[in-house]
């Protein structure tokens, strides 16, 4: 019998990182229209970093969004025992 390689599905559209949680869900990050949101796709904690607008350097203040997002999924993952939902992917 032949090892087979099993190819992981895609993201959704719009999730630009994927963390798994310890139960084996993820918690996805994602840009939405002013900041990032991270949302666990296994218990219904999610987190916002943002609030961009034209008055500040667009680009660092995603920069700072994006890292603080990834510090709360990496957390939130390393802790989170919550299964995937039926229909999440």
């Amino acid at each position: 019998m032949t090892p087979t390689t099993q190819q992981p599905a895609a993201w959704p559209e719009g999730v630009i990182g994927r963390y798994t949680t310890v139960g084996g869900s993820t918690v996805d990050l994602m840009h939405t229209r002013k900041g990032i949101a991270a949302v666990c796709c296994g218990c219904p904690d999610a987190e916002f970093e943002g609030e961009f607008d034209s008055t500040y350097s667009k680009g660092r203040a995603v920069r700072r969004a994006t890292r603080a997002a990834q510090d709360w999924a990496q957390e939130h993952a390393a802790s989170c025992r919550a299964v995937p939902r039926p229909g999440s992917e």
